[in-house]
């Protein structure tokens, strides 16, 4: 092998020449192929950083892209619902204006607005529940059911429910929108209630209906608010919150019961829309809250004094010294003698569970001219109030169930409005229980509160917080449910309570765009209106207009400068793939032709 001109380093020497020029041709061809200069960044090592920033830049504004996509979609179906309900509550808002002008108005008419009201009611029930994707447009976060349910099957049903007397629809924000379900006290006792006919249990006075908490259950309860109660024997049903006492332990309720009163010759009955019953027609009245009735006095009885009063019409008594008032009739005798109201109040309840007083001992039983008494040691009745249901065990003559009158200052006796037998320092137990129950507002909307955060960009943001909950939307329900509340002809009915649609009128106006005039017939209401959230709406409608404009200005941009750093000139990958190509072809060739030179040829 000496006779070889070439050996092995200079045969290496040219194959590493030879491979340098094939990667070179290599990634030519992958350039021309592909259009980039190379498969990773560090083919570009020199520009790697600027072109990371670049395309974090882009992928970020893609994503505000899209995001914007989603929430446009958003604003153009909730921009939708809101002109509905803007239309919505302008008709109505006419139809009322034109209503509160009419002069006589008739059953017809007052027929006509209420079933408008009724109406609105549920096309405003069906916008709020507007679907978008997974979720509701005015529901917040909540995506797992409709959030305004109004509680809507007809006008009859509604009406039965709020007949605008005892049950009167809730006339401010905060009674309105209530939402609280209590079902056990503080303590996590579920017999935890005293539902008591009368609070201070004398029938000789306007009797009160209360419900007691043995905690104070009730602090942040709205006066004026509807609440639902269930679960109970006897009290199940919806009622009006007339007032909150006892340090938030207990709940007074709008009833309409009789106060005891006998023969009373200066009462006067006035039939609505009617001659009003005077002295000529009775010589005296007598009200008795057990029976719910009215009663002619002895010289009165079968002249037909009461006669003129029909089954559902209303009366308003005067000239008494605690029934003054107005009253649905519920029956009239044959004979005209006695007139029946209809009654809203509570039953006395109580059950065996946690009760209030659980006394087990001696007791004496005394018969007095007035209200009986049951008597022990100082103390045992402490606790025990006026209107309690007391039951009595372990006597001779005196078990069962009795309605506290009073309770002496020491605890040591009680008076109850029953008869007893006198027994004395008799082993018995006395037991004033508690009930199970749940009271419930009744609230409209089930959606939450929570407000979102939309970013158009890096650094311009609006809040998503529009939900059913809005006054422009609170004070348009309330305004048509307050219409819509109460049967023609009965004590709630609109046509004995006329200023309603006044009222309902000044927060048509409010809910609408704010114009109002005079005083606000409930009190101050927030501002916010359907036109200012058409605005509100509107404004970040071209927020993300006008910024996807930027974004895809933007985008268009920096794919250039992306383009810039990682697309190859095609010109110039072709001239340098043929000149490398060209350049190895001949490196063969003159390899080849050194491999077959030896000193052989030269001898």
């Amino acid at each position: 092998m000496v006779d070889r001109i070439s050996n092995y380093a200079t045969s290496t020497q040219l194959m590493s020449y030879l491979n340098r020029t094939q990667n070179r041709l290599i990634d030519w061809q992958f350039q021309l192929s592909s259009q980039q200069k190379s498969a990773d960044y560090q083919g570009i090592s020199k520009n790697a950083q600027y072109l990371l920033g670049l395309e974090a830049s882009r992928d970020a504004i893609g994503g505000f892209q899209k995001n914007n996509e989603i929430m446009n979609v958003r604003l153009n179906i909730t921009a939708t619902a809101l002109t509905s309900m803007e239309t919505n509550i302008n008709d109505f808002k006419k139809n009322l204006a034109t209503f509160t002008n009419t002069q006589g108005k008739t059953e017809a008419n007052i027929a006509t607005i209420q079933q408008n009201a009724f109406n609105s009611l549920l096309s405003l029930q069906a916008y709020l529940n507007t679907p978008v994707g997974s979720r509701y447009a005015f529901g917040g976060g909540r995506v797992d059911g409709a959030p305004v349910d109004l509680g809507l099957t007809n006008l009859a049903d509604f009406q039965a429910t709020f007949n605008g007397a005892t049950v009167s629809y809730p006339t401010t924000r905060d009674a309105h929108i209530e939402n609280f379900t209590i079902a056990k006290d503080s303590a996590g006792k579920a017999n935890w209630l005293t539902f008591e006919q009368d609070g201070d249990g004398n029938t000789a006075t306007a009797g009160t209906g209360t419900i007691t908490a043995t905690t104070a259950q009730f602090a942040n309860v709205s006066v004026g608010s509807t609440i639902e109660i269930t679960g109970t024997t006897n009290n199940n049903g919806t009622y009006t919150v007339k007032a909150v006492t006892g340090g938030g332990t207990k709940i007074e309720v709008v009833t309409r019961m009789l106060t005891n009163e006998l023969n009373n010759a200066a009462a006067v009955i006035t039939p609505s829309g009617g001659t009003a019953l005077t002295l000529d027609d009775f010589t005296d009245l007598s009200f008795d809250r057990a029976t719910n009735r009215i009663t002619v006095g002895a010289a009165s009885l079968g002249t037909n004094a009461l006669s003129g009063l029909t089954v559902g019409s209303t009366f308003t008594v005067s000239g008494t010294a605690q029934n003054n008032g107005t009253y649905t009739v519920a029956a009239v005798a044959a004979n005209g003698n006695t007139v029946d109201i209809v009654p809203k109040k509570l039953t006395d309840e109580g059950t065996a569970a946690t009760p209030t007083l659980n006394f087990a001992g001696n007791q004496t039983f005394t018969v007095n001219a007035g209200d009986d008494t049951i008597s022990a040691a100082a103390g045992n009745y402490t606790g025990v109030t006026a209107g309690m249901s007391i039951v009595i065990a372990g006597t001779a003559s005196n078990n069962g169930t009795y309605t506290v009158t009073s309770v002496a200052s020491d605890g040591s006796s009680i008076n109850v409005r029953q008869t007893l037998t006198a027994e004395a320092a008799v082993a018995s137990t006395a037991v004033v229980s508690n009930a199970d129950g749940t009271i419930a507002s009744r609230t409209y909307y089930s959606g939450d509160e929570l407000s979102l955060t939309h970013r158009v960009d890096d650094s311009r943001s609006f809040e998503v917080d529009l939900n059913g909950l809005d006054p422009a939307f609170e004070k348009a329900i309330r305004a048509m449910a307050i219409v819509a509340q109460g049967d023609y002809g009965t004590e709630g009915g609109l046509d004995q309570n006329i200023a309603r649609a006044e009222n309902a009128l000044y927060l048509l106006n409010s809910a609408y765009d704010g114009t109002v005039g005079g005083t606000a017939p409930y009190g101050d209401e927030l501002t916010s209106n359907i036109k200012g959230l058409q605005v509100t709406l509107g404004y970040q409608q071209v927020l993300i207009k006008q910024t996807t404009v930027s974004h895809v200005s933007y985008k268009g941009f920096l794919d250039t400068q992306i383009g810039n750093i990682e697309n190859s000139d095609e010109l110039e990958t072709i001239t340098r793939l043929l000149d490398d190509q060209r350049a190895l072809e001949a490196s063969y060739q003159a390899l080849a032709r050194i491999r077959e030179l030896s000193l052989i040829n030269y001898m």
